[in-house]
């Protein structure tokens, strides 16, 4: 019989032993100790400590993509890589009759029409008719990324037939430090946003509206504005429950990123120095007077003083010397310290060293591929954000107004929740060799990994739009004797199959 008796003792004797020494039971990351008395509390992303240090952070990451050439890359990065040349929409509308299997395609194609018409056409989308949609969705990122957030104002509007054009807001101009404030109806305001204490939802966006304006920024009595949140659509990165508003996405990359753009500035500041100061003129002690001699000499005093040349020789005075100057700068360990350091500020943003810093040297095939697969997976998390939390959005608040002008006839605003099934695709990578991407992808088809549908999605086309254009065109090939021969016999020898 097992000694349950025994079992006990051994558990009281180890209970005793850590009586003595409460260590043995603490998280090393919870140690107080003098080693790590540097590392002081941290509340997380609250509200409090967004409203102290957002301004901070949103300046000094302004500053960075001015003067930093690292972070103005990975800016660029950002935006090529999530918004690129632009989402696609591909409307899914549910159809008239209760077939969940289909959709219906002429909603479909009409929607696609239409939405494309608008997004094309700067004057529409934008308030200030100057950028198209996609133009607008890559300064949209470039705010994310470089601010945090990106705000946008639904404005509805008579001047276009769509009835709807956006406004990107500058991220000033919500005010963080309106935090805490408990409004009439029981709502609390957190970081100029006013929520539902209870479901956290937000109500409406609380805007100064002279702070669009930069130098308007130390004005007083500024003008306080409350807009519905209806009528925002707010893009940031959530990293607690409770929080209201984005910090700077480079932002643990900063200090690091700074310190090395003063070290290189330095460096060269350090290289010049040098390389300006070839040698020094000295003479012995005791023979100082030569220096008064050699001032009242005009022609022998330039000589001393002119800049080198190549293979230049100097013909001293009588006890005068020539001290050669070897420079110590640039220093041979800049690159393998500037590299080592851009390596940590690549992990803090999150892609992959070689592209990021432009450095390909010692780099191989694998290594690249597993660098540049991890960074792709990165982009499309940050892809799906933008689709879920800024284009969605707009998609549906364009399609409210959209049913409600005379475009949209035969469709009708109660149809609404009919058509409002939706996705939006995001550029696609393709690798080195497309050949074995093409390849790879009729085997998956073939083997029923993956659909067609699926296949085209990833080239950023449509199937069925493709089998329409494919339809349209073949009898056009076929009349200009463009088919090849393997296109030719098949349709034969399918034909004699089926006569078999």
């Amino acid at each position: 019989m097992f000694n349950l008796f025994k079992r006990r003792h051994k558990r009281e004797v180890f209970e005793s032993a850590g009586r003595g020494n409460s260590q043995i039971r603490a998280f090393a990351a919870a140690e107080t100790s003098r080693i790590l008395a540097p590392w002081t509390f941290d509340g997380g992303f609250s509200n409090g400590e967004v409203a102290s240090a957002l301004s901070r952070i949103r300046a000094r990451s302004r500053d960075m993509a001015k003067n930093s050439e690292h972070f103005l890359r990975w800016i660029n990065l950002f935006v090529a890589n999530v918004v690129g040349s632009g989402f696609t929409l591909k409307a899914v509308p549910a159809p008239l009759a209760n077939d969940v299997d289909k959709i219906d395609q002429r909603a479909a194609r009409f929607l696609q029409y239409h939405f494309w018409k608008w997004s094309t056409n700067a004057r529409f989308v934008d308030l200030t008719g100057r950028k198209a949609f996609s133009r607008f969705c890559r300064l949209a990122a470039e705010n994310w990324a470089r601010d945090g957030e990106a705000i946008v104002l639904l404005c509805k509007t008579s001047k276009n037939p769509y009835g709807l054009s956006l406004r990107l807001i500058r991220p000033d101009a919500l005010d963080e430090t309106m935090n805490g404030i408990r409004t009439p109806d029981g709502m609390v305001i957190r970081n100029g946003v006013e929520v539902n204490p209870t479901t956290l939802e937000p109500v409406a966006y609380y805007f100064r509206s002279g702070r669009e304006d930069p130098q308007a920024a130390y004005y007083h009595n500024q003008p306080m504005v409350r807009i519905p949140a209806d009528r925002i659509v707010h893009l940031f990165t959530q990293h607690d429950e409770a929080q209201t508003r984005g910090i700077p996405l480079g932002h643990a990359a900063l200090k690091k990123l700074k310190m090395l753009d003063m070290y290189n500035e330095a460096e060269l500041a350090a290289a010049r120095d040098e390389a300006n100061t070839v040698g020094i003129f000295y003479t012995d002690k005791g023979e100082e007077g030569e220096v008064v001699k050699l001032n009242e000499d005009d022609a022998v005093t330039s000589k001393l003083c002119q800049k080198s040349d190549v293979a230049q020789k100097f013909v001293l005075p009588n006890t005068w010397k020539y001290d050669s100057h070897t420079p110590q700068h640039p220093n041979r360990e800049v690159t393998s310290f500037k590299n080592t350091m851009l390596r940590d500020v690549a992990c803090a943003l999150d892609v992959e060293y070689a592209n990021f810093a432009n450095d390909w040297g010692g780099v191989n095939f694998s290594s690249v591929r597993a660098g540049t697969l991890a960074e792709r997976d990165q982009w499309k998390n940050l892809q799906d954000d933008f689709a879920e939390m800024f284009l969605a959005p707009i998609y549906r608040m364009w399609l409210r107004t959209f049913l409600e002008t005379r475009l949209a006839n035969p469709y009708v605003p109660s149809e609404y929740d009919r058509l409002a099934e939706f996705e939006f695709r995001g550029r696609t990578w393709a690798w080195v060799d497309p050949m074995k991407d093409v390849n790879a992808a009729v085997v998956a088809v073939e083997h029923g990994w993956k659909t067609n549908e699926q296949v085209a999605a990833e080239y950023r086309t449509d199937f069925d739009e493709n089998l329409a254009e494919a339809k349209r065109v073949r009898p056009l090939m076929e009349e200009a004797g463009l088919l090849s021969k393997k296109q030719e016999v098949e349709p034969s020898k399918n034909k004699e199959d089926e006569d078999e």
